[in-house]
C-alpha cells in the first residue's frame, strides 16, 4: 500500500506550535535571568560582604622559609590600617566594617560586623574588647559570640579588657579630667571614678579585683607619670607612687604582685606599694617594647650610629642583658618565657641569659609579628603569613 501523504495545512499547523514552544522557551528564560538578576540586586549586600570573606582565603605560595600552606597568606583590606590579636588560640583581624576570627589554619570561623568609626580592637585571655574610639559604643566579644554591646553617655578616649572579661574605659568628662568606668564580664558597671588628672594607661590587677592606671603632668616642662592602684570595691586609692621621669606607654602587672611601667624614656619596676624598686634609663631612642611572663623586651635605635639594641629585663633585681643589631629591627615581642626579634631578613629567638634558641629567615616584606599558639604571624601591609616556627 503507498505511504499516505500528510495534508500541507497538518505541516503549516506543527510549525506554528514549535515556533510557539521556541518562543515560550525564550521568555520563560528571560523571566528566569530576570528573577535571578533582581534576587542577587536585592540581596547585594549580603552576597558582596560573603564575597569578601571567600576571597580572604589564598592557596599556598612558594617561599624560602618555613611559611605555611593552604589558606595562607590572608589578604588584608585596608593596608595598614587593620589591627590584630589573640583569644583563645584565634587570629582576631579588626578592619574597617568586621571583626574577623580565623583559626590557626587558616580557615575563617566567623566574620561579625561593627559599625563603629574609629574602631580599637584590645583582647585579653579568651576576651575582646572592641570600642569606638572618640565615640560611645562598645562591644565584648568572646570565641563563640558578642556577650554585650552597650552605649555610653561620654566619647571613650581609650578602653582595657582584662582575662577574666572585665573591661575599663576611660572616658571625657564635663566635671573632671576624664572619668573611670569599669564593667564586669555580663556588661553590669561596677566601678565609676572621676580623675582629677589625665589617664593614659590602665592595668587590671591579676584577680581583676582592681586596677593599676597611670596619670599624667608636667613639672617644670619634664614630663611625669604617677601609677595609682585603685580597688574596685573602695573609692579611696591603694597606694600612689611617686612621679615618675617618663610619659607612660604601657603599664603590667606581675606574677609577684609588682608593676612594670614601660616609659618613653626609661621602665621602672614597683613593688606591691607602689615604691619603686628598680629603673632603666634608655641609652637610645625607643622604638617598642613588650612585657610578658616576668620578662621584658626594649627596642632601641640610635639613628646616628645606625645600630639597633634589644634590651632584656627578668625583673627588677637583674641588670638588662643587651642584644646588638647592625641591621634594623623591625618588632619584638615576648612569649614562653623567651624574646622573639624579628629584623629585615630573620626572625630570632633569645632566652632572658642571652642564647640564641632559633632563627629563621624570612623576607623583608613583614612589618610585624604576633605569637599565636605554637605559631608566628607574619604582619604584612596587606597580606598575614604563618610561620611554623
Amino acid at each position: 500500500m503507498a505511504e499516505r501523504k500528510q495534508p500541507p495545512q497538518d505541516v503549516y499547523a506543527l510549525r506554528r506550535i514549535k515556533k510557539r514552544k521556541r518562543l515560550l522557551k525564550r521568555i520563560g528564560l528571560f523571566a528566569l535571568i530576570s528573577t535571578l538578576l533582581l534576587a542577587v540586586y536585592v540581596n547585594r549586600d549580603f552576597l558582596m560582604s560573603k564575597l569578601r570573606d571567600l576571597t580572604r582565603r589564598h592557596h599556598s605560595v612558594q617561599s624560602n622559609g618555613s611559611l605555611s600552606g593552604g589558606n595562607f597568606p590572608l589578604s588584608v583590606y585596608g593596608g595598614i590600617s587593620y589591627q590584630s590579636d589573640t583569644i583563645s588560640d584565634l587570629l582576631l583581624i579588626l578592619g574597617d566594617a568586621y571583626l574577623y576570627l580565623y583559626q590557626t589554619n587558616g580557615e575563617l570561623l566567623e566574620s561579625r560586623q561593627h559599625a563603629y568609626g574609629s574602631a580599637m580592637l584590645q583582647a585579653a585571655g579568651d576576651y575582646a574588647l572592641v570600642y569606638e574610639n572618640g565615640g560611645t559604643r562598645f562591644r565584648l566579644e568572646t570565641e563563640n559570640q558578642t556577650l554585650y554591646e552597650k552605649t555610653i553617655s561620654d566619647k571613650i578616649i581609650f578602653g582595657r579588657v582584662s582575662e577574666d572579661g572585665y573591661t575599663a574605659l576611660v572616658t571625657t568628662s564635663d566635671t573632671s579630667a576624664c572619668k573611670l568606668i569599669v564593667f564586669d564580664r555580663k556588661g553590669k558597671q561596677i566601678y565609676l571614678r572621676s580623675c582629677v588628672k589625665e589617664l593614659v594607661e590602665i592595668a587590671f590587677t591579676k584577680d581583676s579585683g582592681g586596677c593599676y592606671a597611670v596619670s599624667i603632668h608636667t613639672d617644670n616642662g619634664v614630663m611625669k607619670s604617677v601609677v595609682h592602684s585603685y580597688d574596685f570595691q573602695s573609692e579611696k586609692e591603694r597606694w600612689v607612687s611617686q612621679p615618675l621621669d617618663m610619659l607612660c606607654i604601657s603599664v603590667y602587672n606581675t606574677d609577684g604582685g609588682e608593676v612594670f611601667v614601660l616609659g618613653d624614656v626609661s621602665c621602672s619596676y614597683l613593688d606591691a606599694g607602689g615604691a619603686v624598686l628598680s629603673t632603666y634609663v634608655y641609652p637610645d631612642t625607643l622604638v617598642r617594647g613588650d612585657y610578658a611572663d616576668g620578662i621584658a623586651a626594649i627596642l632601641l635605635r640610635n639613628d646616628e650610629k645606625r645600630t639597633n639594641t634589644v634590651a632584656m629585663l627578668g625583673g627588677a633585681a637583674a641588670a638588662p642583658v643587651l642584644l646588638d643589631f647592625d641591621t634594623e629591627v623591625k618588632d619584638v615581642a615576648v612569649s614562653d618565657h623567651s624574646v622573639t626579634v624579628q629584623t629585615r631578613a630573620k626572625l630570632e629567638t633569645w632566652t632572658i641569659a642571652g642564647q640564641l634558641l632559633a632563627e629563621s629567615e624570612i623576607a623583608d616584606t613583614y612589618d610585624s609579628f604576633l605569637p599565636v599558639d605554637s605559631y608566628l604571624f607574619l604582619m604584612g601591609y596587606n597580606r598575614i603569613d604563618r610561620l611554623e616556627y
